[in-house]
């Protein structure tokens, strides 16, 4: 199969799968499709929730959100990432862009995390710091 019909057919097993997927139980992954994100992207980026949930914490951060051969293909600063003091949302901004090369609206995406429950103590703190911007 030459490279034109499988990127069709993948388009198309990707139609399938999008309208097989329920979006209120699964917006993040969603969220993810829509915007073509790559594997390396995300799991870049739930590691860097990871590392904001143990600053968040005041805690020590975890050997498992390390990994900075993960983290070097985007040129992060590890030195500000393992950081002790807690995140602020100039710094999670900064991080979304340099990962996914675009910016879309942080909110959509920190709710569609928060809905799968994932890093949902880390969405609430960037939601309420957002609602402070705002004002």
């Amino acid at each position: 199969m030459d490279v034109v019909k499988e990127v069709k057919l993948l388009k198309y097993q990707m139609s399938l799968m999008k309208h097989m997927i329920n979006a209120e139980e699964h917006p993040f992954f969603m969220f993810t499709i829509d915007h073509e994100f790559e594997e390396n992207q995300v799991n870049a980026f739930l590691k860097i929730l990871g590392v904001f949930s143990c600053r968040i914490k005041g805690g020590e951060i975890f050997e498992c959100y390390q990994n900075d051969q993960l983290f070097s293909q985007f040129n992060l600063s590890l030195d500000k990432l393992y950081a002790s003091e807690p995140p602020t949302l100039e710094e999670l901004k900064m991080y979304v862009t340099k990962i996914f090369y675009q910016e879309f609206e942080l909110e959509y995406l920190l709710c569609s995390l928060r809905k799968q429950f994932i890093q949902t103590e880390v969405c609430d703190f960037f939601l309420k710091r957002l609602k402070i911007d705002l004002k």
